[in-house]
């Protein structure tokens, strides 16, 4: 059953309890109520007259009664002595007989009350003044009452149908307003929101719908570009996996027409140790590539947040410097380390791998006899070195994309594995680090790195 129809229902039952109930109360109450107020109203009243006509003359009593029962008609008076002589109203005499001076009311005997007090005239005789009042009003207006009951029921069930009707239908609009709103959420658009209106449960559902709503889209859209993030990812795996195997493939190749040769005793090849090292060279170059690989499958299974800690990086680069120095020396460069003390928060292990990764770059891609500069400081780290060619900007833009090797450097002698770049690039952007590398006065190339 729909809530509309309930509402009706409710509310025309509830009305049509409450009037019946109020007219069986007004019934049995009503003429207890007004007897009371009546008896209290008539007594007083009787007391009224009883202490005007105290003390008076024969005559002034009669006067003052007579003018009473005159200018009131729900009270007649009657005044006899102590024998039950009537004094008043007065017997008077006619041509047909003795006639008496009546109550106006013609009520029945349980119709009636009476009061009696004993008052004293001038004379100092005693008297009993009597006092009569009808209760039929009492009965006429409970009779009334009773005649009237069902047409009053029939009002009150019209009247009641009529405002239940309202009722439902205004306590239910601003539902269905909500209900159709939020069919129309269905469809996810951005502009569809509820009405709030009040300040009720109604419009409290309301801005909770809303809210709801809003958080759903804010969902969505963080599920879509989380969708496009991992399909990116996806393709650039495959992409990945695709050069990978297309670097591995041509040494292969190469090897196994070296062994064949070998096998075969053709030309050259008949000089087993000569090829036979050019395939252990061939093998080292392989694993390390291998382990490149590796390093970047762990980087991308590990989740680098659960083991950040904030550690010294000055520390931990003064630990490298004298290596750098030695292979600056027997390669015939000059390497300059300037660190600051400066703190950081991240994974220890994979930033220092990223930072040596950048100046094993910057060894293998220095002129013969340059410079290379590293420089640490609570905002930066600067790797600089004296480029043997400086990278144009479309080649910048490429640089980190494995496997990738500038024109005049396609060989693995110059270009290592071509992923140490792409590590780099990986460490960084899972520990949210801004960085850019850059050529400065066409001599210098220079890779910052900001904290």
């Amino acid at each position: 059953m729909k809530i509309a129809k309930k509402h009706f229902l409710l509310t025309s039952g509830m009305v049509f309890v409450v009037v019946t109930t109020l007219l069986t109360t007004l019934y049995f109450v009503m003429p207890i109520y007004y007897q009371s107020v009546k008896t209290a109203e008539v007594t007083q009243e009787f007391s009224q007259v009883s202490q005007s006509i105290q003390g008076k003359s024969e005559e002034e009593i009669e006067a003052l009664l007579t003018y009473y029962d005159k200018k009131n008609l729900r009270m007649w008076y009657a005044l006899s002595d102590a024998t039950g002589k009537l004094y008043y109203p007065k017997i008077e005499a006619s041509d047909e007989g003795i006639a008496v001076q009546v109550s106006p009311f013609i009520v029945a005997d349980n119709e009636r009350a009476q009061l009696k007090e004993v008052i004293t005239d001038a004379d100092g005789q005693n008297y009993t003044l009597e006092g009569e009042y009808s209760l039929q009003p009492v009965s006429d207006a409970s009779q009334v009452l009773f005649e009237l009951s069902p047409y009053l029921l029939l009002f009150s069930l019209c009247l009641g149908v009529v405002l239940s009707f309202i009722y439902s239908r205004i306590s239910t609009k601003r539902l269905k307003q909500i209900s159709a709103t939020t069919r129309k959420m269905v469809s996810l658009s951005p502009d569809v929101f509820c009405q709030v209106n009040g300040n009720d449960e109604i419009a409290d559902l309301a801005q909770d719908v809303n809210t709801l709503y809003e958080s759903l889209l804010r969902h969505m859209e963080a599920l879509r570009l989380e969708n496009e993030k991992v399909a990116e990812s996806e393709r650039s795996k495959a992409e990945f996996l695709r050069m990978t195997s297309h670097e591995l493939k041509t040494p292969i190749a190469g090897m196994l027409g070296i062994v064949d040769g070998m096998i075969y005793g053709i030309g050259d090849f008949k000089n087993r140790d000569k090829y036979l090292k050019k395939c252990r060279e061939m093998l080292e170059e392989q694993s390390q590539l291998v382990q490149s690989i590796l390093a970047i499958s762990k980087l991308e299974m590990q989740d680098v947040e659960e083991q950040t800690s904030v550690f010294s990086l000055s520390d931990v680069l003064d630990e490298q410097v004298g290596f750098y120095q030695t292979l600056a020396t027997v390669q015939g460069y000059r390497f300059v380390a300037k660190i600051l003390p400066v703190e950081i928060e991240g994974n220890q292990t994979y930033l220092l791998k990223a930072i040596k990764n950048i100046l094993d770059n910057a060894f293998h891609y220095t002129k013969a006899g340059g410079d290379i500069h590293l420089s640490v400081d609570q905002q930066q780290l600067i790797i600089e070195n004296e480029a043997e060619k400086i990278l144009s900007e479309e080649q910048i833009k490429q640089i980190f994309q494995p496997f990738y090797r500038p024109d005049y450097s396609r060989s693995r002698k110059d270009g290592g594995t071509g992923l140490g770049l792409f590590i780099v690039q990986q460490i960084l952007d899972q520990h949210q680090l801004t960085y850019r590398f850059e050529a400065i006065d066409e001599k210098w190339m220079r890779f910052s790195i900001f904290f």
